[in-house]
């Protein structure tokens, strides 16, 4: 176990605080051994006394979140109650904040925001590194881009937490260049690839093939495909994808 959790952190790639045993954390909480004060009333939890005397020193750089199954450290030993009023008491003059939570997968909801992805951004991307494709196909049956109709997308954690995979899906209207009659013009397109929250941008983008579809004249439906095909280990046309560990995000 002592070997796991740092391989954990590292893993995440987050910044890790040492906090080292301290003669001021012992006397801290062999005091509350002595006086039975929460987190060490039940038993003698030397421990508990000392962790809690980093997390006050702690909050002299930051919020902080204690993540324990500890009940001592939670009021009448119940989860739902929060951190325990004895303890809340020691640090309400401060101006930093301190909670506990049970698990760590309690602590993942907290954390949780919004991914937003531009479609703006994401159809230039695509457009930009699939132009020959696009345009090409485009041109050749005489249609051109014009404002999109929808645009879906699935984000995905990766093994890397500055990366996030994606995969998604867009239809934009297009508009018959020869003046054929021809209506209702779509392209669909799918595709996937990486999104770096941090600087908004999209690498390795996948085209997973075009579809158009539109109505002739006389009523009778139109349509041209162009399939990008991948392989087990192999990708006919375009680069793949390295993210492999994915995690679905709401």
């Amino acid at each position: 176990m002592r070997q796991k959790v740092p391989e954990l952190f590292n893993s995440l790639q987050v910044e890790r605080i040492d906090v080292p045993f301290s003669l001021e954390a012992a006397r801290s909480s062999l005091l509350k051994t002595i006086l039975k004060q929460p987190p060490s009333h039940q038993s003698q939890q030397f421990k508990d006394g000392v962790i809690w005397a980093d997390c006050i020193s702690l909050l002299a750089q930051d919020d902080v979140v204690l993540v324990t199954a500890d009940k001592a450290f939670y009021h009448e030993q119940t989860y739902a109650k929060g951190l325990s009023q004895s303890l809340q008491r020691e640090v309400q003059e401060l101006q930093r904040t301190i909670r506990v939570l049970p698990a760590i997968a309690d602590l993942l909801d907290a954390l949780k925001a919004p991914i937003e992805i531009d479609p703006d951004a994401l159809q230039a991307a695509f457009i930009a590194e699939f132009s020959k494709s696009v345009l090409g196909s485009l041109e050749r049956h005489g249609f051109t881009l014009g404002e999109r109709s929808s645009c879906t997308y699935k984000v995905y954690a990766t093994e890397d937490p500055t990366v996030l995979f994606l995969d998604f899906a867009m239809e934009i209207q297009c508009i018959d260049a020869r003046g054929d009659g021809r209506t209702e013009a779509a392209l669909h397109l799918k595709g996937d690839g990486s999104f770096l929250p941090e600087t908004k941008a999209f690498r390795n983008l996948r085209n997973f093939g075009e579809h158009l579809k539109f109505q002739m004249p006389d009523g009778t439906k139109g349509e041209m495909r162009n399939a990008v095909i991948y392989a087990q280990g192999t990708v006919i046309g375009h680069k793949e994808v390295s993210s492999v560990v994915r995690y679905a995000l709401s």
